[in-house]
């Protein structure tokens, strides 16, 4: 006969288990904290670039605000709640973009703004954020193999999008939308076959693309190869942009004590050179640190995405990691001279309401994907 005592099972174990309020908020709160940490950050380096406009931080700190919310709010769906939304939602950014061709806000040189009265938005911002997550949401809409048809729609809509953001016009935007869409696509298993189709009609389409370009278009491709060809253009903001980061040395020279960035000597030093103005102030130091916390953000994409419960939440939170990395490479590969000007910003760092607010929403995305244990 055992000895056991019945009252083991409640002697051993707690009735009641701890309960975290910022675990339960957050989700995962190294990724939240590494998040706040590069915003807040921004915040201070938009305020040294901006000329220390306090309204422009002001303005900026709201839509900060108001992308957390947003981002917690989404964190706390279950990812199958929102996922046929998701695929629809496509639909929505498409009339987006075919809207602001037709009706732009006024003031702008572009077609890429529309204004609502309160406030103004991008639609090819948005697009970044829907078109990855529709195709994602539409290659996992039922349990079958993805077939042949699947993965041309697909590849169709990236490409209507990207042209659409194209005639804005906005080449560099169009190549990351397009780059967007294609990124979950590869993901999802692309047949080489396919891959190897879609490179053999590029080689034939280029010549075309070429000759549709604008001349400032085609300007700032020649300066990649050749500073000289527009020493007082796309040429300078390089040159400028470079002298900035070197002259930071390791230490840098001190917040707000940047001459580059402070006389105004960088273009557009707020929002897609603004990792010169970093580089200037803050030095080797300051950018080795920078780039530990984006380590740390995309570390813990991919650690909730390859432990996702389902195909859809791992290809979707892989697909935005991917697409939160490819911004970064972009804009600093940019500034620093490795590829053409192409009007990227450094994520949520980088002056822009649209940016802040999309990025975050995709959070909100990968933190509904995470995992109790995680």
């Amino acid at each position: 006969m055992s000895n056991r005592n019945p009252l083991d099972y409640s002697i051993n174990k707690p009735l009641v288990t701890s309960f975290n309020p910022f675990s339960y908020l957050f989700k995962d709160i190294t990724l939240v904290s590494a998040l706040i940490a590069v915003l807040v950050f921004g915040l201070a380096m938009l305020y040294s670039s901006s000329g220390q406009s306090f309204s422009m931080v002001m303005r900026q700190s709201i839509y900060v605000f108001a992308g957390l919310i947003m981002m917690i709010f989404i964190s706390h769906l279950k990812p199958d709640s929102y996922k046929n939304i998701l695929m629809h939602s496509y639909w929505m950014g498409l009339l987006l973009l075919i809207y602001v061709l037709f009706n732009p806000a006024e003031g702008y040189t572009t077609s890429r703004w529309i204004d609502i009265g309160f406030f103004q938005f991008q639609p090819s911002e948005i697009i970044r954020l829907i078109l990855p997550l529709s195709i994602v949401a539409y290659l996992h809409r039922k349990e079958s193999k993805i077939r042949l048809e699947d993965w041309l729609y697909t590849t169709l809509a990236a490409l209507i999008c990207s042209y659409l953001v194209f005639e804005q016009p906005d080449l560099g935007t169009s190549i990351i939308v397009f780059t967007s869409g294609i990124i979950p696509i590869y993901l999802a298993g692309l047949p080489y076959r396919v891959i190897a189709a879609y490179v053999g009609m590029l080689a034939i389409v280029s010549p075309f693309i070429w000759s549709s370009l604008l001349d400032y278009q085609k300007q700032r491709v020649l300066t990649y190869f050749d500073s000289n060809v527009d020493p007082l253009g796309d040429g300078w903001n390089i040159a400028q942009s470079q002298t900035a980061i070197g002259s930071g040395g390791f230490f840098g020279k001190g917040y707000l004590e940047g001459t580059q960035s402070q006389l105004n000597f960088i273009p557009e030093s707020h929002s897609d050179f603004i990792f010169s103005v970093i580089g200037e102030e803050f030095g080797l130091l300051g950018i080795s640190c920078l780039f530990i916390i984006y380590g740390i953000i995309i570390w813990r994409i991919f650690k909730i995405g390859l432990s996702a419960q389902s195909p859809f939440e791992r290809l979707a939170c892989c697909s935005l990691g991917f697409i939160f990395l490819l911004f970064i490479l972009i804009n600093v590969s940019m500034v620093i001279g490795i590829i053409p000007v192409v009007g990227v910003p450094l994520p949520l760092i980088s002056q822009g309401g649209t940016s802040i607010v999309v990025h975050l929403l995709a959070f909100g995305v990968i933190l509904s994907a995470k995992r109790p244990q995680l």
